[in-house]
């Protein structure tokens, strides 16, 4: 069903893709709506629990993708240098595929903390005051990892 990395000089060692999602701080969602065309868009997030989990606002596009066609794909690139001697880049990337769903309670809270700890470590009693007052002025999406792979070129 998922296709495999066509240049297999570029496929990371196991463990890449855990290892990447952990450090990386971006990445980029990509859904498709009713309309048939595809949406891409960069945002935060934290790989936790061996899921992918953002927050977003109450509603949008990506909201609507999601209610639409809960399949979605997530890219994170880190590690990049361009090697203009060449006309390559350096990178290391994952590239996920799974379904996306909301969540709530429990799971939301500790989402939102581990969010709060990636992302804001410095700031973690400030975060933790703000999602116990505003908890309901934002979604968290999960996504649910069917199938992931990482690549790169690394010299």
């Amino acid at each position: 069903m998922f296709r495999e990395i066509q240049n297999t000089k570029k496929i990371l060692p196991e463990g890449s893709v855990e290892e990447i999602l952990k450090t990386g701080e971006e990445g980029v969602l990509a859904t498709c709506g009713e309309d048939g065309y595809p949406y891409a868009v960069p945002l935060n997030y934290v790989f936790h629990e061996g899921a992918v989990y953002f927050h977003c606002s109450l509603s949008g596009h990506k909201l609507d993708n999601i209610a639409f066609n809960s399949k979605v794909s997530f890219c994170v690139y880190v590690d990049t240098e361009l090697l203009p001697s060449t006309f390559s880049t350096k990178f290391r990337s994952v590239v996920v595929f799974g379904k996306a769903e909301e969540v709530s309670g429990d799971e939301k809270k500790e989402a939102l903390l581990a969010l709060v700890h990636r992302l804001s470590p410095e700031h973690v009693p400030a975060g933790e005051k703000y999602i116990n007052n505003d908890m309901d002025k934002t979604r968290v999406i999960k996504i649910n990892i069917e199938h992931a792979t990482a690549k790169g070129r690394v010299k």
